[in-house]
């Protein structure tokens, strides 16, 4: 290649577009429609893909049998918003209660964080479920 050749641009020449060719299938007239019948592994992927329905959960403590349906609900996968507000007015008892649930959810290998600055509210996850901070 020489020095003109890359100065001067040669028109590479066109090719013809190719044309589809049609061809006529034989055997058109026997052909019958089929039923597509689910195989046996679709049905089963899609019994063990299903959701699993989980709820947000609101509890008010208000005592120490509260405590017991926190757990219940972490136990069964929930997410729990806890509410301790109740509680402001006795401290020792607000203390004793947090304490409880922090026992609760390192029991049960969860999460919990506190989501309001002014008020007493946690935000209690199962142990599959992780809180970004």
């Amino acid at each position: 290649m020489g020095l003109f050749d890359s100065i001067t641009k040669k028109e590479k020449p066109r090719k013809k577009p190719l044309t589809p060719i049609k061809k006529e299938v034989q055997g058109g007239a026997h052909r019958t429609d089929v039923d597509v019948i689910p195989l046996e592994e679709d049905v089963l992927a899609k019994e063990l893909v299903k959701p699993e329905i989980r709820h947000i959960k609101k509890i008010v403590v208000t005592s120490y049998s509260d405590l017991e349906l926190i757990s219940e609900e972490l136990q069964n996968g929930n997410i729990v918003l806890v509410d301790l507000t109740p509680l402001e007015a006795k401290p020792e008892v607000l203390a004793k209660v947090a304490e409880q649930i922090k026992g609760i959810v390192s029991a049960l290998g969860g999460q919990a964080a506190k989501i309001c600055k002014y008020e007493v509210k946690l935000l209690v996850t199962p142990n599959d479920i992780k809180i970004v901070r």
